[in-house]
């Protein structure tokens, strides 16, 4: 969920602002001859092609996150452009079992390492592809002038990028527009406020692209949600052969609570 940005201490680091959602060497062996080894003239010698790792971002490379919970950050913070990735300074895991499951501001993340692997990753989801996208890196300038949205006290500026997409369903940060229904929305939990909307949306438009897809096709709102991350939103979505909630026709609380198959070969970064 997010919340109004206000600062919260994390010692011993320094304080941050937040927005919330729910819930040696190598040895060689002694050798005393050497001989080349013959290579006919139709032998092609095709060099050892070098193993390609991923390396872990900075934010990540830290003893106190366990090792798997850095592998899954890493696959899905990457999915951000780089100038975003590099807006993280501050990257949290607690193992206390905290209150919250996670919560996110312009440069922070905090997530609970006590979920389940899959309900962690679609949690960093929310958090890194919803709020420090929208948050910390869609911005604009002050020239443009002030809109109807502010994040706690920090003015959205109107040629903000997410304000296009606050304006479909909302009049400012706390208030929906006329004649808006809970169809409009893609869980019950984007209903809170514009900032929840957009994270939840792009968990959906990432995890449960078919499904968004579907609903679209008869409501004009959703649809008009689902353009702006499709022009927006550089991630091409899970492919529909990897869904696994397929649509009832009943509107989900929460977008990190459906389930989901993560196949990471088949979701990229879009240039």
């Amino acid at each position: 969920m997010a919340i109004e940005n206000k600062k919260v201490v994390l010692l011993p680091l320094k304080n941050e602002e937040v927005h919330e959602a729910r819930r040696t060497p190598r040895l060689i062996g002694k050798q005393t001859t050497w001989r080349p080894i013959a290579v006919s003239a139709r032998t092609v010698v095709t060099p050892p092609q070098p193993i390609v790792e991923r390396q872990i971002l900075a934010v990540l490379d830290q003893p106190d996150i366990q090792e798997r919970h850095k592998m899954i950050a890493n696959d899905v913070l990457r999915l951000l452009p780089v100038r975003c990735q590099q807006k993280i300074n501050n990257f949290y895991v607690r193992y206390e079992k905290p209150e919250r499951r996670g919560l996110a501001g312009k440069d922070t993340i905090i997530l609970d390492g006590t979920l389940p692997d899959d309900e962690f990753r679609a949690v960093l989801i929310h958090e890194a592809l919803g709020h420090v996208f929208d948050l910390g890196c869609l911005q604009g300038s002050a020239l443009a002038g002030q809109s109807a949205f502010l994040d706690g006290s920090d003015p959205i500026f109107n040629d903000d990028l997410s304000v296009s997409f606050y304006r479909i369903s909302w009049l400012n940060a706390k208030a929906q527009k006329p004649n808006t229904h809970p169809e409009d929305f893609v869980t019950g939990y984007a209903e809170a406020d514009p900032f929840e909307d957009l994270a939840e949306s792009a968990i959906y438009y990432i995890l449960q692209n078919q499904t968004f897809t579907e609903r679209a096709r008869s409501n004009s709102i959703l649809a008009t949600k689902l353009k702006w991350f499709q022009t927006f939103l550089p991630v091409t979505p899970m492919p529909h052969d990897a869904l696994t909630a397929a649509w009832d026709g009943e509107i989900p609380w929460d977008a990190t609570k459906l389930p989901y198959e993560w196949k990471n070969t088949a979701i990229v970064a879009r240039q």
